[in-house]
């Protein structure tokens, strides 16, 4: 024991100096002479303690042939704290701007890495033989298909006229696309600090990606949500697969539900970052859960960096760390002497989370009004919007609060899911979706203490508390996204449950389960199917005469190309500069105009021109064609509704 302890004393007393002598000199670098002097002198104080305890008792053969397995990654590890020093430190000490900031982002990726690396060094981690591989396909090749399968399905329908449908573009959409233009145009360098929404711009690193290839459309901006929707079909199967000790069928049937759910659909196929609150939770708990189960510290490395990468994407994804904590703390509870013999798996978890989250949470620790920048805005405490709304619904607090609850709660079974980028007559479920949704979670509930049913209950629940409840204008579908995957898994369990009760009571037998399943499943599937992509597509129910006309503006702008000024007589309802129409037409001069400002107007020489105005500004477009004549009119209508979006007098270049 006394020998184990001193290579253990060695190797931490190697890491920490090389640490701290290297904050130390950061620290002095940086101006903070006295913090810079006391980190330096401790860390030289403490090398020199090792060095002596070294001298004083050398190592033997033995304990020398012990300790040689740890130098290489303890190495690797002291390369990762200085990669992460550097990035935090540089982050502190500028605006972290220009090509410095490429380098910050490349020191903290290469911390991530070293990390990785000195974790899987220790666990004799090797690359699978191919044979292995073969083997391993031929065991599971009947799953893998199926997976497959619903994974290509999911991709199709989340791509299919996705250009088209949902309609119009919206504004955060293009606001989204802005921020990804930025990044290429090396405008965005700081991939740590708050870009459109107090979103840190690493989230839009993706549709900067996806401009590369698809260039500066609309398809670009969504393709990435498409990406994002349909790996969580995939995570939502393996979380289920975990939950449920690994029962394929549940599984299977989750993530069936999961591929056409609509409001799934919805937010897979509209370009904006609320998707990946799904992905997330899926993700994060399916390594946490199966962490748990393999019991090695290399899957809560990977458990502890997914839930550090979480603060990196949308901001409701927050939420998942807390909850894949939670999923932790409620298993040592249960599970007598977990905290002991887990000790250092639990720390090799927090090392993931430190690592991962570091750089954007010093950020944040700087500039915290970001990162209360949406949960300011839209919580129900928040500039006496309780007191506003209770009283202009005529109703007193405590009955408002209640009303406030059941119009998030029923959403998912009987409200229609009004407004909130979705904006359906109906409910998330269909009626037989319901009845299987309660069935699943009343069958949770009777489990309620077992780990599995107690994650997927916090899960739930804490999303419809702080995602819906506690904010504002329910239901706020946007925020209630990371409860989708959790509903999926209960319809799916609801399906099972319902199947297996007929089994049991020897009214049909395995077979005719597993038939009974499948076809619930596919009538579910061709329902939703049907709505999303018929009734719900040629009502447009995702209508916005504001966004519409941002996007028919922006278009036509690209059609007549950067010679072209827009002047828009559309204040008070919309307006030039509309996120969608900038996206569009970056380079086109984009103008408000009020009647009182045509006497005073005068054109860019050499510049052709378009005047846009609303219906009910159609005057002004006479009094345009007064002052500047020679021009031709045009009424663009709606694409859904028999009536005018805008009136529009076009001036050609001179």
């Amino acid at each position: 024991m006394f020998k184990l302890r001193m290579i253990i004393l060695r190797i931490v007393g190697l890491f920490v100096s090389c640490v701290l002598v290297l904050i130390g000199i950061l620290l002095l670098r940086h101006s903070s002479i006295i913090p810079g002097i006391v980190v330096t002198l401790i860390a030289t104080v403490f090398f020199a303690l090792i060095a002596f305890l070294n001298e004083k008792y050398p190592l033997e053969d033995d304990a020398a042939l012990a300790f040689k397995p740890y130098l290489i990654p303890v190495l690797f590890w002291i390369i990762c704290a200085a990669a992460l020093i550097y990035s935090v430190t540089t982050l502190a000490g500028q605006e972290n701007s220009g090509p410095s900031g490429y380098w910050t982002s490349a020191a903290w990726i290469g911390s991530l890495f070293f990390l990785i690396f000195g974790m899987l060094w220790i666990a004799h981690w090797k690359f699978p033989k191919w044979e292995q591989i073969k083997d391993w396909f031929g065991q599971n090749k009947q799953e893998i298909l199926i997976v497959t399968v619903l994974i290509l399905v999911g991709g199709f329908l989340r791509a299919y006229i996705i250009s088209l449908h949902p309609f119009p573009w919206s504004g955060d959409e293009a606001s989204i696309g802005t921020e990804g233009s930025l990044i290429l145009k090396g405008k965005v360098t700081n991939f740590f600090e708050g870009g459109w929404s107090g979103q840190p711009n690493w989230s839009f690193v993706p549709t900067a990606l996806a401009e590369i290839v698809f260039g500066q459309t609309i398809l670009a901006i969504r393709i990435v949500s498409v990406v994002e929707g349909t790996l969580t079909i995939l995570f939502t199967y393996l979380l289920a697969r975990e939950l449920f000790e690994r029962n394929r069928i549940i599984a299977i049937l989750a993530a069936g539900f999961l591929v056409a759910f609509p409001v799934h659909l919805q937010f897979s196929r509209l370009g904006v970052n609320d998707i990946m609150d799904g992905l997330n939770v899926s993700l994060v708990l399916w390594l946490v859960v199966r962490a748990i189960r393999k019991d090695r510290p290399i899957d809560y490395l990977w458990a502890g960096i997914a839930g550090g990468l979480t603060f990196y994407t949308y901001i409701g994804s927050r939420l998942v760390l807390a909850l894949a904590v939670f999923v932790l703390a409620y298993t040592a509870l249960r599970q007598r002497g977990y905290l002991r013999s887990h000790f250092s798996h639990l720390g090799v978890f927090l090392a993931g989370i430190v690592v991962a989250i570091a750089p954007e949470g010093f950020y944040f620790y700087q500039h915290y009004n970001v990162f209360l920048t949406r949960w300011e805005q839209a919580n129900i405490l928040s500039n006496h919007w309780l007191i506003d709304a209770a009283h202009n619904s005529g109703l007193i607090i405590p009955a408002f609060l209640w009303k406030h609850f059941t119009d998030t709660i029923l959403v998912y079974i009987s409200n229609p899911a009004v407004a909130g980028c979705f904006n359906s007559p109906l409910p998330y479920l269909t009626i037989i979706g319901s009845i299987l949704f309660l069935f699943g979670m009343g069958y949770t509930f009777s489990k309620l203490f077992e780990a599995r049913m107690m994650t997927l209950l916090v899960w739930f629940w804490a999303v419809v508390f702080f995602g819906g409840f506690m904010t504002q204008d329910a239901p706020a579908n946007s925020r209630l996204v990371m409860s989708l995957p959790a509903v999926a898994i209960f319809v799916g369990l609801g399906i099972y449950k319902f199947s297996d009760y007929l089994l049991k009571a020897k009214l049909i037998n395995l077979q005719w389960q597993k038939i009974i399943s499948a076809i619930i499943i596919v009538l579910l599937v061709g329902q939703n199917i049907g709505f999303y992509f018929g009734v719900y597509y040629y009502q447009n129910y995702n209508e916005d005469a504001n966004g519409e006309l941002g996007q028919q503006t922006g278009l036509e702008l690209q059609r007549l190309g950067t010679d072209y000024d827009l002047y828009l007589f559309g204040i008070p309802r919309v307006f030039a500069a509309f996120p969608t129409t900038v996206f569009l037409a970056p380079d086109n001069g984009l103008y408000d105009l009020t009647t009182d400002k045509i006497g005073s107007l005068t054109l860019r020489s050499g510049k052709g021109n378009i005047f846009v105005a609303i219906p009910e500004n159609r005057a002004n477009l006479t009094a345009i064609e007064q002052k500047f004549p020679g021009g031709k009119w045009e009424a663009v209508p709606r694409k859904f509704k028999a009536e005018v979006l805008y009136y529009a007098y076009l001036l050609p270049p001179k």
